[in-house]
């Protein structure tokens, strides 16, 4: 047929088959006649192998065409076996076999998850279906239920990550024929706002304008550690936990190099601390050769002033820095420098987006990164304003000069 098209489905070699409807202009399935084709491989007589493709009424016959088997045989695998598996009883499960496998700050953060669930945790596990979904998602986007929890919230995208989690686990534990309840309209369901978009870019300019606001805040104070840990994760082109994790003896004056592999793992959770731990966010970390001459010149005035000559080289009264007390110095700077930011992150981003503005090589800025996939390095592949007048300028010169000719 001339408007016929076919559909994957979850079954290798077999496609659903759809009709155009010429008066709404939509992919349907055909109200009559064949819904499915299924291909399947059979040997030659001289040898080689021949695609033989068939249409069928039903999923049954399909698959059996495929496998080479009954349909009575394919029915009986399509029956589901059932559980009255509770929600609330697979997470404890997934408590005891899955969290514990990951990173602390993981568990945490996955644990905190677990309070908007509990419109769930008395259904039946292999009950849960996209409308159950739909259901879950409308009751935790209440007005009440947010204004309870968290009232500046955008999204529930975290929480629908560990759910989904949370069903993959008791997919391939307890019941290998369950099948997620998740589908395609749930990922826009779950947005309460739209999240403002601003940019993660500082100009050199601004960049001086935030230095020069974080400084009068942290001058002659206890807070003058944050001072010079953002000029040091600017100048390292770190995250802020990696530039809090830096010590004393990772700068190796004697080689010319500075090594970033440490990070501070802020616990945000009471009765737990924050400590450093091995390897930067996604890998082992970066060496730089040679260091950074901000680097240098920062590490150079911080020792003199702060008196360190070993261990951690950002403290406050001996301790690592908190994640909330460099988050609110930094984000009273931005305000105060009239910058529509806030966001520790930032510098990082900054640093990276200048550098690969002066050199235009991804694989430098890669190495600088410390990145390992050159993907997420295309992210400082900015083009700023400045650069765009100063093409559109070039062009007009020679637009012009055409034009008056």
């Amino acid at each position: 047929m001339k408007n016929r098209r076919f559909v994957a489905t979850p079954f290798p070699g077999i496609f659903k088959v759809q009709n155009l409807d010429e008066k709404t202009g939509r992919w349907v399935e055909p109200s009559r006649g064949k819904k499915f084709r299924a291909r399947r491989y059979i040997k030659r007589i001289g040898g080689g192998l021949k695609e033989v493709k068939r249409f069928f009424e039903t999923i049954a016959e399909a698959k059996a065409f495929r496998n080479g088997t009954s349909v009575e045989k394919e029915l009986a695998k399509t029956i589901r076996p059932t559980s009255r598996m509770t929600f609330g009883e697979l997470v404890e499960h997934w408590k005891k076999d899955w969290l514990p496998n990951k990173d602390l700050s993981t568990q945490i953060r996955y644990t905190s998850y677990l309070k908007h669930f509990a419109f769930l945790m008395n259904m039946a596990v292999d009950e849960i279906e996209p409308t159950q979904i739909d259901k879950w998602i409308a009751h935790v986007k209440r007005p009440e239920y947010l204004n309870a929890c968290h009232s500046t919230r955008c999204s529930y995208d975290h929480e629908f990550s560990v759910l989904r989690v949370i069903l993959n686990f008791y997919s391939s534990r307890f019941n290998r024929n369950y099948r997620l309840p998740f589908i395609k309209d749930h990922q826009e369901m779950l947005k309460v706002k739209n999240k403002p978009t601003i940019k993660k870019d500082l100009t050199v300019d601004q960049l001086k304008a935030f230095i020069a606001s974080l400084r009068k805040i942290c001058w002659g104070t206890k807070w003058e550690a944050i001072y010079y840990l953002a000029l040091m994760q600017y100048g390292v082109y770190s995250r802020v936990q990696e530039a809090a994790a830096l010590s004393y003896e990772d700068f190796d004056l004697a080689r010319n190099v500075v090594q970033v592999n440490k990070k501070v793992q802020w616990l945000r959770a009471r009765g737990f601390e924050n400590r450093i731990m091995p390897g930067a966010k996604t890998n082992g970390g970066k060496v730089l050769t040679p260091i950074p001459e901000l680097a240098l010149q920062i590490f150079k005035e911080w020792v003199m002033r702060s008196g360190i000559r070993s261990g951690l080289l950002f403290q406050l009264d001996g301790k690592i820095i908190t994640y909330r007390q460099i988050e609110k110095r930094y984000t009273d700077a931005l305000k105060a420098a009239g910058l529509p930011f806030r966001a520790t992150h930032i510098l990082r981003h900054a640093a990276l987006t200048e550098a690969y503005e002066s050199c235009k090589d991804l694989l430098t800025v890669q190495k600088l990164a410390g990145q390992r996939d050159l993907r997420s390095t295309t992210r400082y592949a900015k083009v700023r304003d400045q650069q765009v007048a100063e093409t559109q300028r070039k062009m007009d010169e020679k637009l012009v000069s055409v034009w008056r000719k």
